[in-house]
């Protein structure tokens, strides 16, 4: 017979919280980017020699907003991979959970943990390679990309 991990109810809360949150921050950026993007356009339009410098500037915020998420889900899991690694127990000691879980361990346990680690990976590289494309795209301005 399998162990089951019980189902937390305040980390369930909690998680439907950070969804909520997550969602209005969302909404309030859409929001906020449809109410200012004219004056943030002639903001970036207004002096000819400063424009490229502008768009550089607006374009690495938008970098920040976009890639910072994706960074810090990339590390949340690798440390999971790591941790279900060494307990060769998904899901591993300690982690509460949002719903009652089977406990797997053994071989599948470490499939599911260098799967994990396989997925921070590839959202480790998904982070360079936009980040290098949002570098490279003020260059599509007639600005010359540093």
């Amino acid at each position: 017979m399998t162990d089951v991990r019980k189902a937390d109810p305040a980390v369930r809360r909690r998680a439907i919280l950070f969804l909520l949150v997550g969602t209005c921050v969302g909404a309030l950026l859409i929001a906020g980017f449809e109410r200012y993007h004219i004056p943030l356009r002639d903001w970036m339009l207004a002096e000819p020699g400063a424009s490229a410098q502008q768009v550089k500037l607006a374009l690495l915020l938008l970098a920040a907003l976009l890639l910072a998420p994706l960074v810090v889900f990339a590390a949340y899991v690798w440390s999971l991979g790591e941790r279900v690694l060494r307990a060769r127990e998904f899901p591993p000691p300690g982690l509460r959970v949002i719903r009652d879980t089977g406990v797997i361990r053994g071989e599948r346990a470490v499939t599911r943990g260098r799967l994990l680690k396989l997925l921070a990976l590839g959202s480790g590289i998904a982070f360079v390679g936009l980040g290098l494309l949002l570098w490279r795209l003020p260059s599509l301005f007639g600005g010359r990309a540093d």
